[in-house]
């Protein structure tokens, strides 16, 4: 009877720990409410979403399900502001769950340094330019000639490569 009782207070013990860590999870990428579905750290890998329709493919950091929707959330740990590249791979990411599972987000979620989140709305004018961006980046890749470069003053001038792009004048 005891070892009864004893196995009673470690099961009970097991399952509030584990509360406790699935809300801290939650609480991780933002979210008070919903139920982490996979993620891209664990152990057991999350999988990759493919699209033959679109020519994509990706993986999440993590999927939460919340109601019955399956929002994707992307960690940018050492982001300290939303750029747009992080919208539009959000953006992917809620065309890929659409696609596979069959269920349109109504938003995904993007989690910078700190944990600041940020709610990206899967609308149809951020698909549409979901669409235009990889329809022009197909476009580039397809063209026979390299595009040109596009200079960007911080990171240019501090890169080791600028004469490779902008020759000797790029001093």
């Amino acid at each position: 009877m005891n070892m009864l009782v004893l196995l009673l207070i470690v099961v009970l013990a097991m399952y509030a720990l584990l509360g406790r860590w699935s809300r801290s999870e939650r609480a991780h990428v933002g979210l008070s409410s919903g139920t982490i579905e996979t993620t891209d750290d664990s152990a057991e890998r999350a999988p990759t979403l493919r699209s033959r329709r679109f020519g994509l493919v990706g993986r999440p950091d993590q999927l939460v399900r919340v109601g019955r929707a399956l929002i994707p959330v992307e960690q940018k740990p050492k982001a300290r502001r939303l750029q747009q590249s992080h919208i539009l791979q959000v953006a992917a990411q809620c065309l890929l769950v659409q696609e596979v599972y069959g269920i349109r987000p109504p938003y995904g979620l993007v989690v910078l340094a700190g944990g600041c989140r940020h709610q990206v709305e899967f609308s149809p004018a951020l698909e549409l330019r979901l669409l235009d961006t990889m329809a022009r980046m197909r476009t580039m890749l397809n063209a026979t000639a390299p595009p040109e470069p596009f200079w960007v003053e911080g990171k240019c001038r501090a890169c080791a490569f600028r004469h490779t792009c902008w020759g000797e004048d790029a001093d």
